[in-house]
């Protein structure tokens, strides 16, 4: 939680970034929402690894 309200989202101009291969999130400004772009094949984004996880990095234009 980044303790911003939505219109400080908007007005930061909050944006998202995936730090895999694919585009997994999305992140909604309208509502302050983190959602999956798509259903997720952990086979084909993990494939053998054991832990599996996905990473994202939110950038924020203007200091908090």
């Amino acid at each position: 939680d980044l303790g911003l309200e939505l219109p400080a989202l908007r007005d930061r101009g909050v944006r998202l970034f995936d730090t895999g291969r694919t585009q997994c999130f999305f992140l909604d400004l309208h509502n302050g929402h983190l959602s999956m772009k798509e259903r997720v094949d952990r086979e084909e984004i993990c494939a053998a690894v054991a832990k599996c996880s996905l990473n994202f990095e939110i950038l924020v234009k203007n200091p908090m």
